[in-house]
Formats: structure tokens, C-alpha cells, sequence
């Protein structure tokens, strides 16, 4: 019972470190360490390199399509270039020397002990390191929770109930391969099954066809495990795992022609190779044959990518959610250029600007739904496009530590005070919807609050569309200064006599409070409205010639 909970205790420890680094990877990757792993993984060596490497440490291509899924969400890595590191990855975990060399269960006490340092010296606290803390805690207990799988699995083959019943495995070839499919599925780890396999077969309990089975299984128990993790994954990162699942699976089909060709048609050639000419025990045969799946799925992968890729786009196309949370314009390979960066910093913060009327159409009355065009509410919007009006913030950010340039510094300083008020803007339109659809659900007859609320959306919405018109052009001219001025002129004196009216009428608490708190809301996005409009004035681009 023992075994079994320390298996059960591990697969906890993993999902829980799997869950911490996803998490906190994508807020602790900042724009200095996304440049450093976009250099470091801009070849094809060097990708490999990677891929072999995150496979032979962690043991599971599911933890690192994990990291690959943190890092392609966070803007750190292109899915083009994830897809060769999970290929290279697969053959990494078949690097079983490596992995005996390695001491995961050392390596994890000391990451786990570290964080635990940083937890009492309240480094977690910090926010510059908290997240970093979180990712650090997250690797160590995914360590942990590999090392008891890998302990539990050593012990597992001692038990006298197995050795009864795994001498049969080399007959019935079916049974061999569910029980390998069960246990990579289970451990999360084809490396698991193999490792079993070998010392199985090093104690003569099974023979070269039951683990020949029992590897080929462990393949599709690793697709099936990678299958599980597409669950609630959309767009990029649901690609990655699907990729994962084609690849194990176009290797089984290949591996299961070759093992029976080998069998059946030639009497098994492949064996005797490695047995008479390499002189290599059933333990590395088996080792061997492994490497030869993982081979296989890579030339696999390879030959069909192009149709793969093809149907991964038409399965799991990028979310509208994701589209809206990566930057158009905004570039790293910009920084070099000062002048075409704070233009691109323009350009994408007009984009944004232009974006926010769309806060306001679930609101309105008049508005007539386009056909085919995708749902996306005001809260999910905001989520997203406040992930680029980060990055826009960490470009200017930067830019301005590389320029010493008085008029850049200048402009962007501009920009940056531009960018805070889209992000106020932003969070204010998602008030103003929650504070609207509260007043409008609480309504008993609804006539008088409904029209005050559509005219609050429609003269709001009218002022951010000419506020976003007037920005987008290179030189706003005085007329359409001042119409933005008229309109976004102080509405205090207008809503504190809306709110005095509502405070006498018979209107129920629930409802009066949800309408003050939209007209506060409304008085608010006009204040920030006419802060932006004051910007335009400065040098935020340097003038058209």
C-alpha cells in the first residue's frame, strides 16, 4: 500500500509544481529574459540543444510542453520554433545515462529548501521576486513529485504479486501493451515504463517481445496523457500539446510496421543485430528500441509536418482572446531605431484607443450584431489587451534606458502617460458594463434608468470614437482639439444633479446605488478622456514633414 501512495503523493507533487511554473512563469518572464531565450533559441543547433536538454532533465515532455506553453502565452517564444524543442524534447527523456547520473531527488530538496529560505526571508512578498519565488517552488516540487513516481516505480517490481504474474506478459502481447499504456498515462512519463521495462527484464522477469510491448505501449500512454492536458488549453497552447499527441501517435503506427516486420516477415533481424554483433544484454536491447521509437516519431513528425501544421490551425486556431492580447506593431528589433520605435509605440496605443467604443457595444440599444463575428465581453477584452499595454509600457520602458536623447526621453514619457490612462480607461469601461447590466437586470419597469444609461453608452461612446479619429491622424488641427475639449468637458455639476434626482425618487437602494455608481463611472471615463485629449498637444511622434 505504501508503493501506491508514494506513486499517488508523487503524481500530486507534479501536478502541483506543473500548475505553480505555468502560472508564475508567464508573470515573472520579463522583456530581458524573453530577449536573452529568443537569442538563445534563434538556430536550429540551439533549439535542439534546448529540446535535449529540458527532455533529459525533467523526464517528461508534458512538463516541458508546460514551460513551452508559459512561454509562447507570455510572448517569449513563437509556437513556429516550440514545435522542434518537443521533438528534440522526446529524444531527450530517452537519455537514460543522463537521467541515472542525475540526482533529482538532491536537486529538488535543494530548490525546495531555497524557496523555503525566500519564503522566511519574505522575498515571496516582493514584487519584483514573487513570482520568480513561485516558479522556483514550482520546479522543486515537480522534481520531488518525479523522484517518489521513480521511487515507487523501483519498488513496485519487487512485490511477489508481480513477479507471479509478469512472466506472462511475454505471451500475451495485448495485455503488455495496455499495462505499459496504463502506467506512461499514470506516471506522465513514457520514461517510467522503460525504466520498469529494463530492470523487468535485468531480473529476467519478462522477455524481449512483453517489453518490446510494454515500450511501444508506453507511447500511446504518453499521447493519451498529453491528450488530457488539451482540456481547457485554447489557440497556441492547445497546438503545442496536440503536436505532441500526432507526434506520439504517427510514431506508434511507424513502430508498430517496424516491430512486426522485424517479427514476422524477416525474423527479427534487429535482434540479432544487437545481441550477436553488438553483444548487448535484453536490458539494453530494450533501451536501444526505445530510442528507435523516439527516432521514429521524430522522422514521422518531420515528413507530415506540413499537412500537421495545416490541421492544427484548422483544430485549435488562435483564440480572438489571444490575437488581442499580442502587441502589432511594438517590436524588440525596433529598440535599436529611436525614432521608428516611439512611432511603432504610437501606432500600437492608437490601435488600443480605437479599440475601446467596442467596450461600450454590448450596451448599446441601436447596435445591430455583425454576422459571424465573435463574442468577446468587455472583461475578457480588457484581460487581454492589458497584457500588450504591458508590454508597450516595459518597450517604452527600455527604450528609454538605451536613448539619453532629451526629446526621446521626453516623448517617451508622453507615451507612457498615455499608456496609463488607456489602462484606467480600460478598467473603467469594464465598471461602467458590470455597473449598467446591475442596473439594468435590478429594474422593475426600467423606462426612465435604461434611458439614462443609453445616454450615458452613446455619448460616451460618441466621445471615444472622435477621440480615437483625432488621435490617429499625424497633426490634429485646432478645430478638432477643441471639439474633443467641448466634449469631454466637466460632467460633475450634470451628475451630481442626475444622482440628487435618483436619492428623492422610489427607485429601490439596490437599484439607485447600481446607477450612481455607473454615473461616478461615466464622470470618470470623461475626466481620463480629457486628460488624453491634453496629451495630443505634446510630442509624443516628432512632426510630419
Amino acid at each position: 500500500m505504501s508503493i501506491f501512495i508514494s506513486l499517488f503523493a508523487g503524481l500530486g507533487l507534479f501536478f502541483i509544481g506543473v500548475r505553480l511554473i505555468s502560472s508564475h512563469l508567464r508573470q515573472v518572464v520579463g522583456r530581458r529574459l524573453r530577449q536573452l531565450i529568443a537569442r538563445a533559441v534563434t538556430g536550429r543547433g540551439s533549439l535542439a540543444l534546448f529540446g535535449l536538454l529540458a527532455g533529459a532533465v525533467m523526464q517528461s515532455v508534458n512538463a516541458v510542453i508546460h514551460v513551452l506553453v508559459a512561454l509562447v502565452t507570455a510572448g517569449a517564444m513563437d509556437r513556429q520554433r516550440a514545435f522542434p524543442i518537443i521533438r528534440w524534447a522526446n529524444l531527450g527523456t530517452s537519455a537514460l545515462a543522463l537521467v541515472a547520473a542525475i540526482d533529482l531527488h538532491a536537486l529538488a530538496l535543494c530548490l525546495v529548501g531555497l524557496t523555503g529560505m525566500a519564503y522566511y526571508r519574505q522575498i515571496d512578498q516582493s514584487t519584483r521576486w514573487r513570482h520568480a519565488v513561485g516558479a522556483l517552488l514550482g520546479l522543486g516540487l515537480l522534481f520531488l513529485g518525479t523522484d517518489y513516481i521513480k521511487s515507487g516505480a523501483a519498488l513496485l517490481r519487487t512485490e511477489p504479486w508481480l513477479r507471479l504474474h509478469i512472466s506472462e506478459l511475454g505471451v500475451w502481447l495485448l495485455p503488455s501493451f495496455l499495462m505499459g499504456a496504463a502506467v506512461a498515462w499514470a506516471a506522465q512519463s513514457s520514461t517510467t515504463v522503460v525504466v520498469i521495462t529494463m530492470s523487468l527484464a535485468a531480473g529476467g522477469l519478462i522477455g524481449w517481445n512483453g517489453g518490446a510491448m510494454l515500450v511501444m505501449g508506453a507511447g500511446l500512454g504518453s499521447a493519451a496523457s498529453a491528450w488530457s492536458l488539451a482540456g481547457r488549453l485554447q489557440g497556441s497552447a492547445r497546438q503545442l500539446v496536440l503536436f505532441q499527441v500526432l507526434l506520439r501517435l504517427q510514431g506508434l503506427l511507424l513502430t508498430l510496421l517496424f516491430y512486426a516486420a522485424n517479427r514476422w516477415l524477416l525474423d527479427d533481424p534487429f535482434g540479432r543485430l544487437l545481441e550477436q554483433h553488438f553483444g548487448l544484454g535484453l536490458a539494453a536491447r530494450l533501451a536501444v528500441f526505445y530510442m528507435v521509437v523516439q527516432l521514429l516519431s521524430d522522422l514521422a513528425s518531420r515528413a507530415l509536418q506540413a499537412p500537421a501544421l495545416r490541421w492544427l490551425e484548422a483544430w485549435a486556431a488562435p483564440s480572438l482572446q489571444e490575437n488581442l492580447s499580442r502587441p502589432h506593431s511594438v517590436h524588440d528589433e525596433a529598440l535599436d531605431e529611436a525614432e521608428t520605435a516611439l512611432l511603432l509605440a504610437d501606432k500600437e496605443q492608437q490601435r488600443l484607443l480605437a479599440c475601446l467604443p467596442a467596450y461600450l457595444d454590448p450596451l448599446r440599444q441601436d447596435r445591430l450584431a455583425c454576422e459571424g463575428s465573435p463574442a468577446l465581453g468587455p472583461a475578457e477584452r480588457q484581460a487581454a489587451e492589458a497584457q500588450v499595454l504591458q508590454l508597450c509600457e516595459q518597450f517604452l520602458v527600455e527604450l528609454a534606458d538605451r536613448q539619453r536623447s532629451r526629446d526621446v526621453l521626453e516623448r517617451c514619457m508622453v507615451l507612457r502617460d498615455r499608456n496609463r490612462l488607456l489602462a484606467s480607461l480600460q478598467d473603467s469601461l469594464v465598471e461602467l458594463h458590470q455597473a449598467a447590466q446591475t442596473a439594468g437586470g435590478a429594474a422593475a419597469d426600467g423606462a426612465p434608468v435604461a434611458l439614462l444609461l443609453d445616454q450615458l453608452v452613446q455619448s460616451l461612446h460618441l466621445m471615444l470614437e472622435t477621440l480615437a479619429d483625432t488621435a490617429s491622424r499625424p497633426l490634429p488641427d485646432a478645430e478638432d482639439l477643441a471639439l474633443l475639449r467641448s466634449l469631454t468637458h466637466d460632467r460633475s455639476e450634470l451628475m451630481d444633479g442626475i444622482r440628487r434626482r435618483l436619492q428623492g425618487s422610489e427607485l429601490e437602494s439596490g437599484l439607485r446605488q447600481a446607477v450612481f455608481s455607473a454615473t461616478t463611472v461615466f464622470e470618470r471615463c470623461v475626466w481620463l478622456a480629457r486628460r488624453y485629449v491634453l496629451l495630443l498637444d505634446a510630442p509624443a511622434s516628432p512632426p510630419a514633414s
